[in-house]
């Protein structure tokens, strides 16, 4: 992020870089017109003039192109600059929120858990076959309104109990996830005490 926060160095080069094409297209552009006055001025003859003029078309179309490369270049440097600045706005906003969420207050549980109703798709805690205690948690990668749609906002409800506080603390934040992975959802199972 701060490689992209720092993109001004490259918007600048992307920048001269665009203006120097543009000043090359300008050029050809009056060289074309310099030819045209030259026949008109008897200097050049028309096949000449033609030789010259199918020339330039082909630098002026190439000039073009670049010109419009580097544009394109530039728009998304200077977007992906704006995506990190949004980032990382949003980034210092959570790491300034974060001192809510540790209180022990009621708002701050509902908080917690709003956050864990987004994050996670389900938390299933049982026991092996030894006896331990066994945590399984499917978290969410997918866009919340296609799990929505496929879960059912019931399911959803029922997932968690209200006014209950969640007695195994925050799993998710501490552990690396070990469980098998697809693109939507990444399973993880803890055994043993919490």
């Amino acid at each position: 992020m701060r490689e992209q926060l720092g993109g001004g160095h490259e918007t600048e080069e992307l920048e001269a870089r665009r203006r120097d094409l543009a000043k090359r297209l300008a050029a050809k552009q009056a060289e074309k017109d310099r030819y045209v006055r030259l026949y008109a001025g008897g200097h050049l003859d028309e096949e000449e003039l033609e030789t010259y003029l199918l020339d330039l078309k082909s630098q002026i179309g190439n000039l073009r192109l670049l010109v419009d490369a580097a544009e394109m270049d530039l728009s998304q440097v200077q977007e992906s600059v704006l995506a990190a600045k949004t980032t990382e706005a949003w980034l210092t906003t959570l790491r300034e929120r974060t001192a809510e969420l540790d209180e022990d207050t009621v708002e701050a549980f509902e908080k917690r858990r709003a956050i864990t109703m987004l994050l996670v798709e389900k938390i299933d805690l049982g026991r092996d076959e030894a006896g331990n205690v066994r945590a399984r948690i499917t978290y969410r990668f997918g866009p919340s309104g296609e799990n929505q749609a496929r879960r059912g906002s019931k399911a959803r409800r029922e997932t968690f109990v209200a006014g209950e506080p969640n007695s195994f603390g925050n799993l998710a934040a501490n552990r690396n996830p070990s469980g098998a992975t697809s693109r939507q959802f990444c399973t993880v199972e803890r055994r043993g005490v919490p």
